[in-house]
Formats: structure tokens, C-alpha cells, sequence
């Protein structure tokens, strides 16, 4: 869950993003190798920490069967902390301060941080590597603040402010996508959506019953589709399984969608809801909070608040809170 306006989907900022053609213009010519951005927000850096006081090593309550590290722009400063589950320990902290958005790589310590005001609807971004402090990445500027990373944490794609896609690969540079990048296939291969239909390359993957404005690949091989910010689309082996279609609370909302594609994550007014897509065997319900990610085995949910953050085991209805507030969050695989 996307934690700026938390889970504002916009069928209209991914703009038909990736499926309107006539919004979107092709290639041509080179693109800068170092891209940057040209407004910056007061206050805003990714400075490396150097010193003791900067280290972050505090310890957070232990979160038992839960494995990975979590990772947040705390409430007020913004900075990016990372947390070790298994153990509680806070990793070094490099980004002592940001805008607040966040993009982490599924595995690495790589994230993108939003590092300064919209440039018209782009936001500027850093790339940073949390276990390397000092190592500069690059920057950019990604159109409706939408960015993906491959499974590996070694890619990343997006379009900039003049539309044009870039998948960059960490240690061999950038290069220019046809279009606007709607995600990575588990193997690597960039995805666009191109009305109700998805592509991997130029390969059909599947069509869905509308325009596609969002994709999650599912740990199990499933795939979803969110079809004109209306309705959530759960396939198997190129076949339609599951549908769940959003009420007015839900309509317009980004999900974040489980590693099954069975449940997803909303925020509705001061909740996090789990909703069930289909196929789920966890309980729908509510969770206090106001943006929320899910545990790479589907297991945990965890929700941050303006002072908290909860990790919520699903069998067993128990938690584990922290005292620290998270305005945006992901869940690193371990």
C-alpha cells in the first residue's frame, strides 16, 4: 500500500496510465544517463549517516514466525528505517530525512525515496542502497509517482515526466522502454498494459474484462489485474478464478494485494481492511491504521499509524505493536 495518499489507485494517474495510448508518446532520442530533478523540498535529503548518533540501532519487540525486515519513512522526519523482524534490530539508517514517499526493492537493501516537490505530476526520486551509505544510485523523476522493481531488487522501471520508460539495471545503466512499464514478470521480462490487455515484452499474457490500470504477480504463479479502479481480476494458468468488485468505499483505491492474490488491503477512512478477493482463508475485518503490507508468506499484515506500528498474525488474531509511526512501509523477503 502506497502510503502518500495511501492507497489512492487513480485509474486516471496510472492513466489508463499505461493503457491510453494517445497519452503516451514513444521514444525518441536519447535520454540523459544522470537524470535530475529540478525542485527539491525544504529539508528533504538522503545524506548518509556517519556518525554513532546516526547508526539507528535500536531494538523493536521481537516479531516471532515473522521473517524478512521491514521498511518505513517514519511519521515527522520522514526518514527510511529498516528493521531486522526476526531479531528487532534497526539497521543503519542512510536517508535521515525525505518527502515521505517511498518505493523498496522486494529483496536488497535498495530503495527509491522521494527526495523533493512534484515537478508538474512527476515526483523526484533517489535511488539508494540502505547498506551502502555514500553510494549514489542516481535519480529521476517518475511520472504519477508510479515505479516498479523486479523481483531480484536489481531493476527498476517507470516513466519520467516526459513520458519516456526507463527499466534501469544497478551496475550496467538505463534503458529506454517503448512505453510505460506497468511491472516485471517474476523472470524479468517488462510488462505493459495496453487497454484491457497485458504484455510481457511483446508476448500476450492475458485480456481482462476492461481497461487494466493495475498488476501484481502472485507468489503462487496467480496473477491480478485491478480493471478501471473498479474491480479486481485474480487469474491461474491465463484463466479467470476470482473477481471481487470494489464498492463506492473501495472504488478508486490502489490495493495491496496478497502473495496469493486472494485478499487484498484498503484504506477506508481510518481503517486498513482486509477484503476477500475470492479464494481467501483469512478473515475479513479491520485493522486502525492508514497503510498497510503484507508478509512475504501472506501470514502477517502490518499497519502503521501516525505514532504505531502493528504486525497482525492472521490465524491467530495476535499482535505485536511498536512504538513508532510509519507514514509509507514495505515487507523485504529475508
Amino acid at each position: 500500500m502506497r502510503g502518500r495518499d495511501l492507497l489512492i489507485l487513480a485509474a486516471v494517474l496510472l492513466l489508463g496510465g499505461f493503457a491510453v495510448a494517445d497519452g503516451l508518446r514513444r521514444v525518441g532520442g536519447d535520454e540523459p544517463a544522470a537524470e535530475r530533478p529540478t525542485t527539491a523540498a525544504t529539508g528533504a535529503t538522503t545524506t548518509a549517516a556517519t556518525t554513532d548518533e546516526d547508526l539507528g540501532r535500536e531494538t523493536f519487540p521481537q516479531v516471532p514466525g515473522a521473517g524478512g525486515g521491514i521498511v518505513i519513512t517514519e511519521t515527522g522526519s520522514c526518514a527510511v528505517r529498516e528493521v531486522d523482524l526476526p531479531t528487532g534490530i534497526e539497521l543503519r539508517n542512510v536517508v535521515a530525512r525525505s518527502t515521505c514517499e517511498l518505493w523498496a526493492a522486494p529483496v536488497t537493501a535498495k530503495v527509491a525515496v522521494g527526495i523533493g516537490e512534484p515537478v508538474g505530476d512527476a515526483v523526484p526520486i533517489r535511488f539508494v542502497d540502505l547498506a551502502r551509505p555514500g553510494r549514489n544510485l542516481g535519480t529521476s523523476e517518475a511520472a504519477f509517482g508510479f515505479l516498479v522493481w523486479s523481483e531480484d531488487g536489481q531493476r527498476a522501471a517507470w516513466c519520467n515526466r516526459r513520458r519516456v520508460g526507463i527499466d534501469l539495471e544497478f551496475g550496467r545503466g538505463r534503458r529506454l522502454l517503448e512505453e510505460c512499464p506497468a511491472a516485471y514478470t517474476p523472470d524479468g521480462e517488462i510488462v505493459y498494459a495496453r487497454a484491457d490487455r497485458l504484455f510481457a515484452e511483446d508476448r500476450p499474457l492475458l485480456q481482462a474484462s476492461a481497461g487494466i490500470t493495475a498488476v501484481h504477480f502472485g507468489a503462487d504463479g496467480s496473477l491480478a489485474v485491478v480493471v478501471e479502479g473498479r474491480r479486481i481480476e485474480r487469474y491461474a494458468g491465463g484463466r479467470l478464478t476470482d473477481a471481487f468488485d470494489l464498492t463506492a468505499r473501495y472504488e478508486g483505491r490502489l490495493p495491496a494485494l496478497s502473495p496469493d492474490n486472494c485478499s487484498a488491503l484498503f484504506r477506508a477512512g481510518n481503517l486498513v481492511r482486509l477484503v476477500d478477493v475470492g479464494c481467501s482463508t483469512a478473515r475479513e475485518q479491520g485493522f486502525p491504521g492508514y497503510v498497510g503490507a503484507w508478509s512475504p508468506d501472506g501470514a502477517w499484515v502490518a499497519v502503521g499509524e501516525a505514532d504505531r506500528l502493528t504486525f497482525h498474525e492472521l490465524a491467530t488474531g495476535e499482535s505485536v505493536a511498536w512504538d513508532v509511526g510509519a507514514v509509507e512501509l514495505a515487507w523485504r523477503r529475508g
